[in-house]
């Protein structure tokens, strides 16, 4: 074998295996893309889950029977301070 196509051969290999590390490594971060898009969508499901109960506490009408619950009313206008900044 003469060392021209040695080299080749050499070159060779060393191209097929940068190909195969770039497919693993494409193959890799596509599982993980694909991993970390079902977290994001569990956790978006979940922030719009929190966000309904957060309306359905804060809803007027609940607040305001927790009021009449709690024997609350309204402040007289001469016992609000505002304060500015």
């Amino acid at each position: 074998m003469s060392k021209p196509f040695v080299i080749y051969i050499i070159i060779v290999f060393i191209i097929i295996f940068i190909y195969i590390w770039q497919q693993n490594t494409s193959i890799r971060l596509a599982y993980r893309i694909s991993k970390l898009n079902n977290i994001y969508e569990r956790i978006d499901a979940d922030n719009d889950s929190l966000k309904l109960n957060i309306n359905s506490i804060l809803s007027l009408e609940k607040m305001n029977n927790v009021a009449k619950n709690k024997k609350l009313h309204h402040p007289n206008v001469n016992s609000i301070i505002y304060v500015r900044n």
